[in-house]
């Protein structure tokens, strides 16, 4: 376990165990809690008398599971992705409880890695001004993770537009094209769905008595922002959507073309093959046998069976 606690001069001091707290939490207005165990959470509802019950249900559909509210403590919780390096969208759940001042952020892996340094500079300069307090740095955290799922957006729009492009330029297409445009599929799934929860959580905090005016107002400004990255990720599924019955057309062209061509071969080989069974059988009286020209007309005949498919089949433009 990694305990990192943010002071009100922004200095962060990171601790690996709850013996190494300090007595005095004073001037602490963030404590991030990062692979933690069920034992590590005990000790710190313990230590801080906190209600952890959020941990334990981040994975329910229910609301209750991911927002809870109580005289003492505002608890949420809500599912961030992120780009493996095998360019896979993962998800981790960060849950939140905040009490007396105090920010308490749970999470198994520090989802801060995913943010590109500018973008937290950018957001602790709007703050820069302000005293450093848990209103400021959950403004702070409102601003950064709606900028985030813009450029997660983003990265899954220039992908789509990518093979998009790639698909355009190839020939000949298998089933190794649909399973890239599902993953593409599951990928935008991911951020939609944990987009729609942190929208669900904002909407949710705007309607707290416990926050002021000023973080209600902001969070009705990223509330917009969301709504229109909302679009783009639903963009993303029709593009993906339109891509898909592009590559399946393709396929499907291109089996037509297999079996057309299948069809020809039958029915040019399957004609010989019916005139020399025909003359090939053990009958006594066969007129042909006694002829002079026999052979060269059962030789035309055979030619005749596999050039006039050929002639028809061209007319019906079944051939190029």
């Amino acid at each position: 376990m990694i305990i990192e606690l943010l002071n009100r001069d922004k200095h962060i001091i990171q601790i690996k165990s709850i013996d190494e707290m300090p007595s005095d939490l004073y001037d602490i207005c963030s404590i991030q809690i990062i692979d933690y165990n069920q034992e590590d959470i005990k000790n710190l509802e313990k230590l801080f008398n906190i209600n952890t019950a959020i941990l334990n249900n981040s994975k329910d559909i229910e609301i209750s599971s991911h927002y809870l509210e109580e005289a003492t403590q505002l608890a949420f919780n809500f599912s961030f992705p992120y780009f493996t390096p095998q360019d896979k969208i993962e998800e981790v759940v960060i849950s939140f409880i905040l009490k007396e001042e105090i920010m308490f952020s749970f999470m198994a892996v520090n989802f801060e890695q995913f943010i590109p340094e500018n973008k937290k500079k950018e957001h602790f300069e709007n703050i820069k001004t302000l005293p450093f307090t848990l209103d400021s740095f959950l403004l702070m955290m409102i601003g950064i993770v709606p900028d985030y799922f813009a450029d997660l957006t983003e990265v899954m729009a220039k992908n789509i537009k990518t093979i998009y492009s790639n698909l355009q330029k190839q020939k000949d297409f298998s089933e190794q094209e649909l399973d890239e445009i599902t993953a593409l599929k599951f990928n935008n799934l991911i951020v939609k769905e944990s987009l729609d929860e942190f929208r669900r959580i904002l909407h949710l905090l705007r309607k707290s008595k416990k926050l002021t005016s000023e973080i209600k107002e902001n969070i009705f400004s990223e509330l917009n922002d969301l709504n229109v990255i909302n679009e783009y990720v639903q963009n993303n599924f029709e593009r993906l959507n339109d891509l898909k019955d592009y590559v399946s057309n393709k396929i499907d062209l291109e089996q037509n073309r297999i079996f057309k061509t299948l069809t020809i071969i039958t029915t040019c080989i399957s004609l010989p093959m019916l005139v020399a069974g025909f003359y090939g059988m053990n009958f006594k009286y066969m007129p042909e046998l006694e002829w002079k020209y026999g052979y060269i007309y059962v030789i035309l005949l055979l030619l005749v069976s596999f050039v006039g498919p050929l002639i028809w089949f061209k007319r019906k433009k079944w051939l190029r």
